[in-house]
């Protein structure tokens, strides 16, 4: 019954701009994430041991998600953006699904700051204060492909030495992340980060 459904849901949505969330939406989901670096092409590295995702897919193309990075440091120094060491945690981030290249079936998340507020505000030590802003595109996987509890997805962020790889998504901007230390002006900065989701009931990325 449960193929028969998703046969019927693939059938629709293959007349619908893909790539795109096939399910029965709104859908819970949480996540782990593995070790993550934000780096900056000026040098300065944050570096997190682990974290944890929580969210849902409100869309055919659009999810919410606030992020927990623990473990976090700067040159040995623990950061945080609220009273816990190690943690600095994201406010709820606005995700778009869209092609990384149409002619392979490459899809990425795009994951954008809210209106008006930064990506991440936190501080490390006492008082060197970071702020960072814009958006970031990870490749989310697998794709036209059923995934029912307990398999997952996996969202993948990469960087080299402060540029982020991919830049953008085809037809739509350049969407990278920068940095500010103490208020300075905003370098461009980079994410990795390897992100499994588990969702709390079965989903498909048509594409």
């Amino acid at each position: 019954m449960a193929a028969a459904a998703f046969g019927a849901l693939g059938a629709s949505a293959s007349s619908a701009a893909l790539p795109e969330f096939v399910g029965a939406l709104p859908l819970a989901f949480s996540s782990t994430l593995k070790a993550s670096t934000l780096e900056t092409v000026a040098g300065p590295k944050i570096t997190c041991t682990g974290g944890v995702d929580a969210g849902q897919v409100t869309g055919a193309k659009s999810l919410t998600v606030r992020i927990t990075f623990t473990g976090c440091i700067l040159n040995g120094i623990s950061c945080r953006s609220g009273s816990a060491a190690g943690v600095i945690e994201t406010p709820v981030l606005t995700g778009t699904l869209g092609y990384i290249k149409a002619a392979t079936k490459d899809v990425g998340l795009d994951l954008s700051q809210p209106a008006g507020a930064p990506f991440l505000d936190f501080t490390c030590g006492e008082d060197l204060g970071l702020v960072v802003d814009g958006s970031v595109i990870g490749t989310i996987k697998p794709v036209n492909k059923n995934v029912a509890p307990p398999k997952h997805f996996t969202v993948k962020f990469s960087e080299k030495k402060g540029k982020q790889k991919p830049t953008k998504l085809e037809g739509g901007p350049v969407d990278v992340l920068g940095a500010s230390f103490l208020g300075g002006p905003f370098e461009e900065s980079g994410l990795a980060s390897t992100d499994e989701l588990h969702f709390a009931g079965p989903l498909l990325i048509a594409a």
